[in-house]
């Protein structure tokens, strides 16, 4: 069960979220606070799974006071609730560690969905967490039938491409053939996550060199780069199209926040909606690693 705390400076908005948590069993309230001082002090000691904060508390700011916990060591997932509406600011709370921001008014439906969201990313952490301790105790032979399983992950792979409409992309080859090398690492020398992107896209281009048939119509480094980035840029758009057709599709909810930085999903919507002239921004390595945990999920 969810562990959750929340902070806020009006008491009828503590229990408005209060009752969407227990009315809709996501969890339990472990803990309030009313301004930053206390929420520090209390979700430190207390550690919950997701805390709900505004950003205009007295004593210290939701930014500071989230900015700080996640200093301190804090794991909490941080869900800010505010009626700020300024993009300066909100990119303020993005980079202080939150999750996502939600305006008010509170709208149950989202605060439901954004919930579920944070819930997913919580399970997919516990989920890797529990798989790397697993391989880190398999013995040699095991850890061989351990490789054999992630060794060939295509079907698995081709049903995420699929999800995000990108199996027709040339980038979607080479981003097949960069999640088989990296699970070849974990597998054979425990590696994950301390790799360099420059350093796969030299591997898959040797990889493509010393095959007597062609894989790709270029194997050069800068050419695999710019079809990944293609790929991945096609993908941000379609899961933010999903997005605005329908916020709770199972896509949108599942790849949006591990997959890509959902700040970065809300900026493709914005200009999809022609809100904004910019695109959101991606980044290949969590893409990447989004799509091994979603492997590693399975």
């Amino acid at each position: 069960m969810l562990s959750f705390f929340i902070v806020d400076d009006d008491i009828s908005v503590r229990k408005v979220l209060s009752n969407i948590i227990t009315s809709k069993y996501l969890g339990r309230v472990i803990g309030e606070a009313e301004d930053g001082p206390t929420a520090y002090q209390n979700i430190l000691e207390i550690n919950p799974d997701i805390v709900l904060m505004d950003m205009l508390i007295p004593g210290s700011d939701g930014i500071e006071t989230i900015r700080k916990l996640k200093e301190a060591g804090c794991s909490s997932y941080f869900i800010m609730i505010s009626q700020v509406d300024a993009e300066d600011m909100i990119s303020m709370a993005y980079k202080s560690g939150i999750e996502f921001y939600i305006h008010k008014p509170i709208n149950v439906i989202e605060v439901l969905s954004i919930i579920e969201r944070v819930h997913e990313m919580i399970k997919l952490k516990k989920s890797l967490t529990i798989i790397h301790q697993t391989v880190e105790g398999l013995s040699p032979r095991d850890g061989d039938t351990a490789g054999n399983k992630y060794n060939s992950p295509d079907r698995s792979i081709d049903s995420i491409l699929s999800d995000l409409g990108i199996t027709g992309e040339a980038g979607s080859i080479d981003i097949k053939k960069i999640v088989e090398i990296i699970l070849h690492k974990k597998n054979t020398s425990g590696e994950y996550y301390n790799y360099r992107l420059s350093n796969m896209y030299e591997l898959l281009s040797k990889h493509y060199y010393s095959k007597e048939k062609a894989e790709q119509s270029s194997a050069g480094i800068k050419a695999i780069e710019q079809r990944i980035r293609r790929a991945v840029s096609k993908a941000l758009q379609n899961i933010a199209t999903m997005g605005i057709e329908n916020p709770n599709d199972r896509k949108f909810t599942r790849y949006s926040t591990s997959l890509f930085d959902f700040k970065e999903v809300k900026q493709e919507m914005d200009l999809l909606r022609d809100r904004s002239c910019y695109h959101g921004k991606i980044n290949v390595k969590k893409f990447l690693e989004g799509i091994i945990l979603q492997l590693l999920k399975e």
